[in-house]
């Protein structure tokens, strides 16, 4: 029986996400005056996806490593100006799907998403309801090498929370998110509202794929058949 529900939040919930962080790393590239080849620019981001932004941009500025305290600081000024969250919208029907969950399942969010912005920005603009047990981001865990794919905020999160692998869910959007759930002996589900299509989330085996997070009840009624 499911009784722990754990979340991706970008491209999860928030739509948009994914260009939202694109074009701060982009514009941050574009003040340094630092030019990479487009293919490999996104190449270099999508191979850092889901850690912090200092990670980021280490992994773009590899042949100027002189530079990275600077990219930060324009990274920061553009990510909490604005540039990211003026490029979101909101998935139709979630807080109701959230609101409902909340009454039978407890609720976490295990995210690469700023703490800051998701918590002070994101939730308030979208009026998202104050349902989840916990919340833990990329930036709380210092050793990078337990980011995601790795099983460590899940792991934290089951144990935190009092639930077993089998008791558990988690939802997300992108290869890592299924990896990381795998990796914690979690059942994945993807939604396709962010990096997988439905084609890569088959070929990965994901039994359960659906469009939208709002969608998540008719899968958890199969599932606790």
């Amino acid at each position: 029986m499911i009784k722990l529900i754990v979340f991706d939040w970008d491209d999860v919930f928030t739509l948009g996400s994914k260009e939202g962080y694109i074009k701060c790393l982009h514009d941050t590239l574009v003040d340094l005056g630092v030019r990479l080849d487009p293919e490999e620019e996104h190449k270099r981001i999508l191979a850092r996806w889901s850690q912090p932004h200092r990670e980021e941009l280490r992994h773009l500025l590899q042949e100027k490593p002189e530079l990275l305290d600077q990219a930060c600081k324009i990274y920061e000024d553009k990510f909490f100006g604005g540039t990211f969250v003026d490029e979101l919208t909101y998935v139709d029907g979630a807080n109701d799907l959230l609101r409902n969950l909340s009454k039978d399942y407890a609720l976490a969010l295990a995210t690469g998403a700023h703490p800051e912005i998701l918590k002070n920005q994101v939730m308030p603009k979208f009026d998202v309801p104050d349902v989840f047990a916990q919340i833990i981001s990329a930036y709380d865990i210092d050793d990078v090498e337990k980011h995601k794919p790795h099983r460590h905020m899940l792991d934290t999160i089951m144990q935190a929370q009092g639930f077993t692998p089998d008791e558990s869910l988690f939802i997300g959007d992108a290869k890592s998110d299924v990896q990381m759930a795998r990796n914690a002996g979690v059942e994945p589900i993807v939604v396709l509202t962010g990096h997988l299509d439905k084609s890569e989330a088959e070929a990965l085996n994901v039994q359960y794929i659906i469009d939208n997070v709002a969608q998540l009840s008719d899968v958890l009624k199969l599932i606790n058949k």
